[in-house]
């Protein structure tokens, strides 16, 4: 396998031109996932597929039957937003890969703000600028090309590889649910999200939550006649970062931070001489996967059971209030984004580990911060999944999105490796 690295070497300019021509293609999300504009890529990557000898199977998101599914998200429309996967069928004996990446990006944001074409890759000191490049079309990339590399050496897989091109994953993740409605499998599943080049076996769930508080209005010089919303909505969030600093203190997983609140937008009252008659609070709640108690025992957490804890909590506060002990706060739980855990003892994450190791240097098993896919592979088809990438969160989801040019490569190189390590 030291070859690898020549080859890789010698076709630098080429793999750099594969992630150029996907940045090319607009494909960010309309509404937060409710409409996209992922196609004409998608169509792009079935053809390179097919072209490396992969069966490639191009299908729309089924709303109808992935509403069956807890984590599925309404709302949005697959009309030309085709989910793309090619399977590469393995000689035999050999334990079956799935590859997933998200084709989907997020909106460019204020135009005026990037220093380069969110469209037109740049490479600029050792990075490359552009719309995707860190999340994640540099993932996707690196694992078509890695496929490319291994069936170009001449080495023949035993077990299957699935690439898994989804769209739809920044709103929500409907599209790798479509995937596993299908019935795609494996004995081992990578999503290519950007973990810094450290394998993560876990990350945080997230429950998105509305929350509504009504008042009385008047005019605001005889505010004390009326009932402020606004005032009344301050109190549950007081509530809610009393919460998170109990959590923060009380609650512990090895790999992962602390859970955590995010009070993310607020809007109420039509007027500055107007009391509020109404308010509208919407947060994120972060929670683990599983949890150590204070005798170090570990147990799983039912997400069912954190939506219970934070309205019991803010509930308690609203008796202590005379006006919402009578009108409480109505919590609305719109959008649930699960976590995801693989024991760090398996194969699959020792054996990258080991792999990206050997590659980068580092060896590194931690846990990821944000939500993902990895969700409806292992608790659906209980399918063992690790989020491995180039990049980070922390160059995602901003204007002069870049990724890091070395990190590129070498994910190409530990994906081929992984794939003859695993499969053959």
């Amino acid at each position: 396998m030291d070859d690898l690295k020549k080859v890789i070497h010698g076709n630098q300019e080429r793999y750099l031109d594969f992630l150029g021509k996907l940045v090319s293609f607009d494909t960010s999300v309309i509404r937060h996932g409710e409409d996209g504009q992922e196609g004409a890529a998608q169509m792009y990557l079935a053809d390179f597929l097919e072209s490396l000898g992969c069966e490639v199977d191009v299908f729309e998101p089924d709303n109808e039957r992935m509403k069956l599914y807890p984590g599925y998200n309404q709302g949005h429309s697959y009309a030309g937003r085709p989910d793309v996967v090619g399977t590469y069928r393995g000689t035999g004996g050999g334990k079956s890969l799935i590859l997933n990446g998200h084709m989907d990006t997020m909106p460019s944001g204020n135009l005026d703000r990037w220093e380069t074409d969110p469209w037109r890759m740049t490479e600029r000191d050792g990075r490359l600028y552009g719309l995707g490049t860190d999340d994640m079309k540099g993932g996707l990339s690196a694992l078509v090309l890695a496929l490319e590399l291994v069936l170009s050496m001449g080495i023949k897989p035993k077990g299957d590889i699935l690439i898994q091109s989804v769209v739809d994953e920044e709103g929500g993740g409907n599209g790798t649910l479509a995937c596993a409605d299908r019935g795609y499998r494996a004995d081992g599943a990578i999503i290519a999200e950007g973990s810094n080049l450290e394998v993560f076996a876990a990350n945080r769930g997230a429950w998105l939550v509305q929350a509504d508080v009504e008042g009385i209005p008047i005019h605001a010089s005889l505010k004390g006649f009326g009932v402020n919303a606004i005032d009344k909505m301050t109190k549950v969030i007081d509530s809610i970062r009393e919460l998170e600093t109990k959590w923060m203190t009380t609650r512990r997983h090895p790999l992962l931070a602390p859970p955590t609140f995010n009070i993310g937008c607020i809007e109420g009252g039509v007027a500055a001489s107007t009391v509020a008659e109404n308010c509208r609070l919407k947060f994120d709640v972060e929670y683990f996967p599983s949890e150590t108690d204070a005798f170090g025992a570990r147990h799983l957490v039912d997400k069912d059971e954190v939506a219970r804890e934070v309205e019991q909590h803010i509930s308690l506060m609203c008796q202590g209030d005379e006006w919402l002990r009578e009108h409480p706060v109505r919590l609305q739980w719109y959008q649930d984004c699960s976590p995801f855990e693989t024991d760090t003892s398996h194969p699959l994450v020792q054996t990258l580990a080991d792999i990206s190791g050997e590659v980068t240097g580092k060896r590194v098993i931690s846990g990821m911060t944000a939500g993902c896919d990895a969700r409806h592979l292992t608790n659906i088809l209980k399918i063992p999944t690790v989020v491995y990438g180039p990049g980070s969160c922390h160059f995602a989801h901003k204007v002069n999105e870049f990724l890091p040019k070395d990190q590129f490569l070498m994910a190409i190189e530990t994906y081929a490796k992984m794939i003859i390590k695993w499969t053959c």
